[in-house]
């Protein structure tokens, strides 16, 4: 019998999912989340150590980026925790690439600059005739097993992740443990034991990281695609998303008439602007049809927090109140994307929906799950999660002590197939790192405090990252992306 199976039979303390944590990351699934915010301060470092040594030591030379970011600054073994603040990539890399090659229709390039980002084979992939990006998230996935998931792209470019379809599952599962477990075991509803329909107030399908997941939740929450509801029949084309992004800045900017857009790409156009325009009726369908199948019915909606003002907002302005079950469960996270919601907006979509149990959390498409919100205001970061805080004008990595306010990095653990690295766009503050600091609520280790702001934000819609290390490392591992990418 494995560790894992023996844990999830026979239930286990803090230094079995130590052991279990040591031992492999990726049982963190599998694990008892409550646990998880049990340990010292001790027991979380010799997670952090060990799994970040081995993460580095098995995709050192096997991840092209991660490889010259290490040379750059002399790096060829973890032996602290404070090392790995060294190789957070900026989140600029995922979106490196030139715009030229979308708008020229380089997938063949494009290929070649995400083999830079992970470690699966993608040297025979072929390109030939590609012209749409869902074009090519679609043959990459099927010819080679790479998942990639895009972001919002809010700032005007997409950025493209690499994951595999092993990691949707173990999301997903993640997610269910924190809604069943994060309030003490068994506390919440087990949303893997029992069938939920699916509200989500968005788009059927897609790329991007929420997208991808309602196909899975459609299998393991709803268990049948007529108890999933969203507000669009079909899927959000990433090459809509991005001339939607590319649109809007180049709007703000006053340059509409100096963006280059392909003739394959301008063919969508018409596509984005239709579904702008129906969205008022099909917003009313939307209403309809959730009142007609679930009124009354414990659900889950799921979506970001804007999506889900938006549908809470119009219910609201139709006299609509209280309308799911008593049992139902709101989750949200991704941050706002940068809309400003009324002070009010938790309970306002809690008024519309008849409950208030609004699962909240801090995450990002580039970590593989979420920190929950426990009820002191504060997002619990999970052990598998290594956070770092660097000062937001030289990049410097800061105490992991005390109390810090800085730029957000860390590296996830999870991921098998490419760096977790990161540093963000985010200023947060971070407390709890010792065992004498620990959250009000009860639980142990580093938590981010809920006034988190956009660099970008502060400094007039722009963000200078300057990641811990060595000044040029950065700069040239972009540039060796873009090298590799042609």
């Amino acid at each position: 019998m494995s560790l894992v199976s023996t844990i999830t039979q026979q239930g286990i303390g803090a230094d079995a999912f130590v052991a279990a944590m040591v031992a492999d990351p990726a049982t963190y699934p599998d694990l008892p989340i409550d646990v998880a915010f049990t340990l010292n301060r001790s027991q979380r470092d010799e997670i952090a150590l060990k799994g970040i040594a081995g993460r580095f030591a098995a995709m050192r030379h096997s991840v092209g980026v991660l490889e010259q970011f290490a040379r750059e600054q002399g790096i060829d073994a973890i032996d602290s925790i404070e090392r790995g603040a060294f190789l957070l990539f900026p989140h600029t890399a995922y979106k490196s690439y030139p715009l030229s090659m979308l708008e020229q229709g380089r997938f063949d390039r494009l290929t070649r600059w995400m083999q830079g980002l992970t470690r699966i084979d993608l040297s025979r992939f072929d390109a030939t005739g590609i012209e749409l990006i869902d074009e090519w998230i679609e043959r990459l996935e099927d010819q080679t097993g790479l998942q990639i998931v895009h972001t919002s792209g809010t700032t005007g470019k997409l950025s493209f992740l690499p994951r595999t379809a092993a990691d949707e599952v173990p999301r997903l599962k993640l997610l269910a443990r924190n809604y069943r477990d994060f309030g003490g075991a068994n506390s919440g509803p087990d949303l893997l034991a029992t069938p939920y329909p699916v509200i989500y107030p968005s788009f059927r399908g897609g790329s991007s990281a929420p997208l991808r997941s309602v196909a899975t939740m459609a299998e393991h929450v709803a268990r049948d695609w007529n108890d999933v509801l969203t507000l669009y029949p079909d899927r959000l084309s990433a090459d809509v998303a991005s001339l939607g992004g590319r649109l809007r800045v180049a709007e703000e900017r006053g340059e509409l008439g100096r963006l280059a857009i392909s003739p394959a790409l301008l063919a969508r156009r018409d596509d984005f602007m239709r579904r702008d325009a129906e969205r008022p009726q099909l917003m009313d369908r939307f209403f309809d049809e959730a009142l007609a199948r679930f009124a009354g019915r414990d659900v889950l909606v799921f979506g970001v927090l804007p999506f889900i003002y938006d549908w809470a907002d119009a219910g609201l302005a139709r006299e609509l109140r209280g309308v799911f079950g008593s049992n139902s469960i709101v989750s949200t996270g991704g941050g706002r994307k940068g809309r400003d919601l009324p002070d009010d907006a938790f309970s306002r979509i809690g008024e519309f929906l008849g409950f208030d149990t609004i699962f909240d959390t801090y995450g990002m498409s580039e970590m593989t799950s979420i920190a929950p919100l426990c009820d002191e205001g504060h997002y619990h970061i999970p052990p598998y999660i290594i956070p770092y805080l660097l000062d937001g004008d030289s990049g410097e990595p800061l105490p992991r002590t005390g109390r810090q306010t800085g730029r957000f990095g860390f590296i996830d653990l999870f991921p098998s197939e490419h760096w977790g690295g990161f540093v963000s766009g985010d200023r947060v503050t971070v407390a709890g790192w010792d065992d004498d600091a620990s959250c009000r609520c009860g639980r142990t280790g580093p938590f981010i405090e809920s006034t988190i702001q956009r660099f970008s934000e502060l400094n007039g819609g722009e963000d200078k990252i300057t990641c811990a290390g060595a000044p040029a490392a950065q700069d040239k591992a972009i540039e060796y992306l873009a090298r590799i990418g042609g």
